[in-house]
This record gives C-alpha cells, sequence and structure tokens, in this order.
C-alpha cells in the first residue's frame, strides 16, 4: 500500500529542493493527471512548468534561485513571443507551446533535463550514489520502469520522445485528491520562492 502523503513530501522535502523544477513539474502532474490522460512528453511539461511559474517568476523579478531557468524562460517569452507579465495561462501556454523561436524552444526543452528523474531520485540514494547525471537518469528510467508502486515511469525510445506515464494507482488518488492537492503544492511553491 502507498502511503501517498509521505511520498509527495518526501519529494519536495528541503533536503530534495535546489531549484524550483520539482514543485513546479509536480504541481503540473497534481493538475493535468486523470485516469485517461497519464502520458506526458518532457516537452509539455516543459511548457506548462512554464506556465504555471510565469506569474511568480514575473512578480519575483528575477531568478527564483541562482540556477533557475524559469525566469529566463519569461523573459524570452516575453520578449519573442509578445507576452505580457499579466497574459492568461492559455496565452503563454499557447505561445511557448507554439513558438517557432529556436532559442526558447531550446531553452524549454532544457527544463526537462533532469527534473523527471530527480523527482524520483530520493527513492533510490544508495543505488545512485557516486554515479554521473547521464548514468543517474538511465538508472532512474530502469528503476521507475521496474516498480509498480513509483509515481511515474520515465521511457525515453527516442531523444525527441521522452515523457513520462503516471502509475494508475496513482493517477487515481491525484483524482480524488486534487482539491486538496493543489492548495498544498501552491504553499510549497509560495514558501520556495519567497525564501529564494
Amino acid at each position: 500500500m502507498i502511503d501517498f502523503d509521505t511520498e509527495l513530501n518526501e519529494m519536495v522535502a528541503d533536503k530534495n529542493l535546489m531549484n524550483s523544477y520539482k514543485l513546479y513539474f509536480l504541481k503540473v502532474l497534481i493538475i493535468n493527471v486523470s485516469k485517461d490522460k497519464r502520458r506526458f512528453g518532457f516537452y509539455e511539461m516543459a511548457c506548462w512548468m512554464c506556465v504555471y511559474s510565469f506569474a511568480d517568476v514575473c512578480a519575483l523579478g528575477r531568478r527564483i534561485r541562482s540556477l533557475d531557468k524559469l525566469y529566463d524562460v519569461a523573459v524570452l517569452a516575453i520578449e519573442k513571443e509578445d507576452l505580457m507579465q499579466s497574459s492568461r495561462i492559455s496565452e503563454v501556454y499557447d505561445a511557448v507551446s507554439e513558438t517557432r523561436d529556436k532559442e526558447l524552444r531550446r531553452l524549454i526543452a532544457s527544463l526537462c533535463n533532469y527534473v523527471p528523474y530527480r523527482l524520483l531520485a530520493y527513492q533510490w540514494p544508495q543505488e545512485l550514489k557516486g554515479k554521473t547525471d547521464p548514468q543517474k537518469n538511465q538508472r532512474i528510467e530502469e528503476l521507475s520502469c521496474s516498480e509498480n508502486q513509483c509515481f511515474y515511469s520515465v521511457y525515453s525510445q527516442f531523444q525527441e520522445d521522452k515523457g513520462i506515464e503516471v502509475n494508475l494507482e496513482w493517477a487515481a488518488y491525484i483524482t480524488v485528491n486534487r482539491r486538496r492537492l493543489i492548495p498544498w503544492i501552491d504553499q510549497k511553491i509560495d514558501i520556495f520562492v519567497r525564501k529564494g
């Protein structure tokens, strides 16, 4: 039996957070996962991360943490896609998901180089110890696909086709508890952003 709340809190424990990516990635899952929608490509996830962080980073007016690139994406999206700080969620999503600007697409895509793997990394500290980042990603992908209770599996059949598939039990839990989980993740994000 999975203790979902304990697992979620462990994923976003202070010791596991260097940048805001994990929080926004988790928010994407909490808002978008359903029993019928459990597969997401990395680029789609990165676009939603940009959308859900847009108002926060615009209000902050700087990076949340020194290496955090969500602010850079917002600035570039405003510049290249004629967005405003007050743009609606749908406008931001359309702009970042459909942009033809190569620099902006590259920056958005880079947001998911590590976060889908690192959000799950807390589960396997011994297995990942001493490994390089590419080795960690490969190992997490293998472990996430072999464990039935894992939040999601990471798959990468092709470089352009990387994504995740949320476990059915987790999808059911999120669907039933979404009204409680959204304020929970928003509070975690707010605390993290204010600490920045």
